[in-house]
């Protein structure tokens, strides 16, 4: 028999917005199957709520992860088509259609389980929970990282990104009537920067001089590219870091401050956080984030099960 509502109480999974690092949150999803341990509630901010769709949908969790897997160049491109319009870099329509080929055209309200995608007004600033609606819209709203994609239109809002308000949505999921909630923060945090922009514009140089003589190089989106071109490498010297690199660690460390103070004020019963080394952007690299959350949901699995025994 599962551990699940059956036995008691509503498990409750919160999964936290991470970009590609998302893949780590299908390995604790391995983990969690495999000890029969199954919620029959779901929130889900950005990929979280890609991963938590799924889940809430019936999709078999070794399908979710053949997914991450045969993720290649041609999806990343399809995903992220530059349209360079002034709401962001691509219009998001790509990404729907594969969000409807996984996800199909059902609504939320439909699902076997209660489901909310978390998404953040741009105008308001508004934590916005989606119970309700079509469910591929209201995940591709939850992932609408500002500048990349347009802002979703959802009835009167425009809708962007949840990871800005709500990184780990642990207080949606009790809301949903979670009883016991646990979650997975792959959140990204703050790491060194060491490189000087001089070397990175030298690299940019580089590729794109490689890029006139090999046809077949194609950077999988332009936030890779740039990833590429501006990773800080460690120089004796400890030059200034390079503009990306400024970028992605201010990001990092606003997420980290919002997620701290709403763990203080909404925390979960088990939290579980995965070592991610990949970056927002390293689909190719999905096999690591799985293996990463794998190990961690073991390691975590003593407590886990001492605290679902004692609220039997």
């Amino acid at each position: 028999m599962t551990t699940s509502e059956s036995e008691g109480r509503k498990i409750g999974l919160a999964l936290a917005s991470g970009g590609a690092r998302g893949a780590a949150i299908t390995g604790v999803l391995k983990v969690l199957d495999r000890e029969g341990i199954r919620a029959s509630v779901v929130t889900g901010s950005s990929i979280g709520s890609l991963v938590g769709a799924a889940y809430a949908a019936g999709l078999p969790v070794e399908e979710v992860e053949q997914e991450w897997l045969a993720i290649d160049r041609s999806k990343l491109v399809r995903g992220f088509l530059p349209t360079l319009s002034r709401a962001g870099l691509s219009s998001g329509s790509e990404l729907r259609k594969l969000l409807a080929d996984l996800l199909g055209a059902g609504r939320i309200e439909d699902l076997p389980m209660p489901y909310a995608a978390v998404a953040c007004d741009i105008d308001t600033g508004d934590v916005v929970i989606l119970r309700e609606g079509p469910l591929a819209e209201a995940v591709r709203a939850s992932c609408a990282v500002p500048g990349l994609f347009h802002p979703v239109r959802w009835k009167s809002r425009l809708l962007v990104d949840g990871g800005l308000v709500e990184p780990l949505p642990v207080r949606a999921c009790r809301e949903l009537g979670a009883e016991f909630v646990i979650a997975v923060d792959i959140a990204p945090r703050p790491e060194p920067t060491t490189e000087s922009g001089r070397s990175a514009w030298i690299r940019l140089g580089e590729q794109l001089q490689q890029g006139l003589h090999q046809r077949e190089w194609v950077p999988n989106s332009l936030t890779e590219f740039l990833e590429h071109v501006f990773r800080e490498r460690p120089d004796s010297a400890r030059p200034l870091p390079g503009l990306y690199s400024i970028l992605n660690q201010s990001v990092a460390i606003l997420i980290q401050e919002v997620l701290e103070q709403k763990l203080l004020l909404y925390p979960p019963d088990i939290l579980i956080r995965p070592p991610v080394s990949m970056s927002f952007m390293g689909y190719r690299h999905a096999e690591e984030g799985i293996a990463c959350g794998e190990r961690a949901a073991e390691a975590m699995l003593p407590e886990l099960k001492r605290r679902l025994a004692d609220r039997m």
